[in-house]
């Protein structure tokens, strides 16, 4: 009988796989939040003081740093590690298949060779 401290819970595999693909759609959306639900239009701050320009430049800055040095970065780490997890746990159904399969092969060639 296989050691089960080896075994690999394939429900839990395939569970991991779809709380990432909920994590990278929440990634998704907060990604089309900051592009666009961020926009600091001219005059949105006021309008006459010398700051102003300097705020919304500032605020532009800041807003193209989250979207690309952050955002987009976690949204491509989790979609890397989803894509590998599923792979993952598509090799260990794989294997796991081939080892019944071959197990029972073994079984059914020594039933008919005593029997």
């Amino acid at each position: 009988m296989a050691n089960d401290s080896y075994r690999v819970d394939l429900d839990r595999l395939d569970e991991v796989v779809k709380k990432l693909n909920n994590v990278l759609k929440d990634m998704q959306s907060a990604s089309g939040k900051a592009k666009s639900g961020t926009h600091l239009p001219e005059g949105s701050l006021g309008k006459g003081f010398e700051e102003e320009g300097e705020l919304r430049k500032t605020h532009d800055e800041l807003k193209g740093f989250i979207e690309q040095k952050v955002l987009n970065k976690l949204e491509r780490l989790i979609d890397d590690l989803q894509k590998k997890t599923s792979k993952t746990h598509g090799a260990y159904q794989d294997q796991e298949q081939n080892t019944s399969n071959a197990m029972n092969k073994g079984h059914t060639s020594s039933q008919n060779k005593y029997s």
